[in-house]
């Protein structure tokens, strides 16, 4: 013990941090320096006790109690770390290191250690570590902020590309717009001008852009525009004026129309768009040109009429005015008939006109990207030739086009499928459900409607003007009187067409015509006495089947002669009067319905052209002639 007494003073002298103690091989304390009082706060005759049994649960502890265990045989100097709990309950570090004490004969006889207090060091060391741990975690933050910028600048960076793509694919679309879109500010700047705009002042778009009325027209003409635009700007409502003239060397009519634009909260500009109508008003002109030429006609049908009454006492005519007579109620229904729908279109076309005009404001102000895309993917599938629908056929496809756009999940679907008939897409509408995905897909059809109404209706005046005038056509041929006794070369067919047209009115009631047509030559004949032959056999025919029933009309090449065969599935004719019906004045018609007259003058025409005529008939099945015409 003489090197423990050595440094017991100067153990003792060191600072409260610091106690010196020694024990023998059992575990027993030798001795503990006063100043674990200072430290741990037990007296030294409580610590030497036994300082173990103040240690605290931590899982440090029980590892370093397996060691205190093995050096209590005082092998080996060796240094530990306990957590102890004070007398008043704090809980200190303490760093302890133990050496063995040998006799002279190397045999370790006792174990000394120095207890050092570090729960200042420990707590630092703590604090350092948590420090340095929210130093990473900042770090981390930091970094993961950073990569969140990097990517906010790439998505900003593509945003401004798509906005970029977008910007110049809406100046593409209104570039190639036919019509002149222009957008002003409140100063009469240019700020967007199409293609035609541009190019209506010899420039280019990007030219044209910053300049005014003043840089472009005389001073006082550019007043006048100017004054216009503040007008409009103040009051808030849009203005529509004409401009040109046939008369002019252009020859072109504008339809401007320029309205307020809110440019953003405190600035209003003017947009306007020009519409060259020049065509539109051509078509007005040829319209009323063709009501001017139907009158005419309407005129020479009245002449005609007038004509035909004034040579009734011939019996070839007389009946064949009876015959016209009969006639002329389903004529003038075929005639009012197509009149009626020029009417309707020239209404048809204004309106949709002025709906076209003011949904282009919309059109091109208010539609996104996609809805531009899917306005003019949709008119480019309009391009295909597709038939008009029937009514049957209508009701077909109206049920599947609205089931589909049920499930579809659109709303609005009964105007959707009008829309989708009229402007038959009835076998694209699929195709339409996948691109109509967007907030209004009615606007978008309904405007395609009036853009392609315009050219139906132009095509419904031309059909009904082309009937109207084969119609007076055909009726002229038929009331004409051959005065010359000469034969002509004709074309049979369109001679028998002609008197088909007569009685459109009364076949479309509910007869069906079948026509069974060889290609045949020319014959030479009488051709307005055939057209007799051909109104007879018809109209008795018609009258056989009370308006319902089959005409079959065939026509025979037969090299050197030509046959045509009518045919009805009327009542027939008895067997005893087969040989009466070409009698004079024979007839089984009600009084006032017929004169007898009709069969005996087809037979004097036959005889005429040297043409036999032969007659089938089945009580029940029908009645079928069969003419037979030389063809020179």
């Amino acid at each position: 013990m003489d090197d423990f007494t050595n440094y017991k003073g100067l153990i003792e002298s060191l600072e409260n941090d610091y106690f010196f103690y020694s024990h023998n091989l059992k575990g027993k304390y030798l001795y503990i320096s006063p100043s674990v009082e200072n430290i741990l706060g037990y007296s030294v005759e409580e610590a030497r006790k036994g300082v173990v049994k103040y240690l605290t649960d931590s899982d440090a502890n029980k590892a370093v109690l397996e060691l205190l265990q093995k050096s209590a045989t005082g092998e080996q100097q060796k240094t530990f770390e306990l957590e102890l709990y004070t007398k008043s309950g704090e809980i200190k570090t303490i760093e302890i290191t133990e050496s063995p004490v040998f006799d002279i004969h190397g045999k370790v006889i006792s174990v000394e250690g120095v207890a050092h207090d570090i729960t200042d060091r420990k707590n630092q060391e703590r604090i350092i570590r948590q420090q340095n741990e929210e130093l990473i975690r900042k770090e981390e933050e930091l970094r993961n902020h950073l990569n969140q910028l990097s990517e906010s600048n790439k998505n900003i960076d593509k945003l401004k590309q798509e906005l970029e793509d977008r910007s110049n694919l809406l100046l593409h679309i209104i570039n190639e717009i036919p019509e002149k879109i222009f957008l002003k500010d409140e100063n009469g700047k240019f700020i967007i001008a199409n293609t035609p705009v541009a190019a209506n002042y010899g420039m280019k778009p990007e030219e044209l852009i910053g300049k005014s009325d003043f840089d472009l027209y005389p001073d006082h003409l550019a007043e006048q525009k100017y004054k216009r635009e503040q007008e409009i700007i103040k009051s808030g409502t849009e203005h529509s004026y004409l401009e040109g003239s046939f008369d002019k060397e252009d020859g072109l009519i504008v339809n401007t129309r320029i309205k307020p634009f809110k440019l953003d909260e405190l600035h209003t500009g003017i947009l306007g768009i020009q519409v060259d109508i020049t065509q539109v008003r051509k078509k007005e002109l040829e319209l009323q040109e063709l009501n001017s030429k139907l009158t005419l006609q309407t005129d020479e049908l009245n002449n005609t009429l007038k004509n035909l009454q004034e040579t009734q006492s011939q019996l070839v005519h007389s009946e064949k005015m009876r015959a016209l007579g009969d006639l002329i109620a389903g004529i003038a229904h075929e005639i009012n008939t197509p009149i009626g729908a020029v009417n309707a279109s020239v209404s048809n076309i204004s309106a949709s006109l002025d709906a076209s005009m003011q949904n282009l404001y919309k059109l091109f102000t208010s539609l996104t990207k996609k809805e531009l895309m899917i306005f003019l993917r949709i008119m480019n599938l309009m391009e295909k030739s597709k038939p008009a629908l029937n009514s049957k056929e209508k009701r077909q496809y109206k049920k599947e086009i609205q089931r589909k756009f049920e499930v579809a999940g659109f709303k609005e679907v009964p105007v959707i499928c009008e829309l989708i008939l009229y402007l038959n897409l009835y076998d694209d509408t699929d195709e339409v459900i996948r691109m109509l995905n967007v907030n209004d897909p009615v606007f978008i059809l309904q405007s395609i409607r009036n853009i392609y109404s315009v050219r139906k209706n132009t095509e419904n005046i031309k059909l009904a003007v082309d009937k109207a005038s084969k119609l007076v056509f055909a009726l002229k041929k038929f009331a004409h009187k051959d005065i010359t006794e000469k034969k002509e070369q004709a074309n049979l067919i369109e001679n028998i067409e002609t008197v088909l047209i007569l009685h459109h009115n009364q076949l479309k009631q509910g007869i069906e015509v079948i026509k069974d047509y060889d290609e045949v030559p020319l014959i030479n004949c009488y051709p307005d006495e055939l057209m007799q032959v051909w109104t007879n056999l018809i109209s008795n025919a018609i009258h056989a089947m009370d308006y319902h029933g089959n005409l079959t009309i065939a026509v025979r090449n037969l090299q050197k002669k030509v046959k045509v065969s009518i045919s009805d599935i009327g009542h027939g004719i008895p067997d005893e009067i087969k040989q009466r019906i070409f009698e004079p004045f024979f007839t089984t018609k009600k009084s006032g319905e017929g004169t007898g007259i009709g069969l005996d003058i087809v037979k004097r025409i036959l005889d005429k052209h040297n043409a036999t005529m032969e007659l089938e008939s089945e009580i029940g099945v029908g009645t079928s002639f069969h003419i037979t015409l030389p063809v020179n």
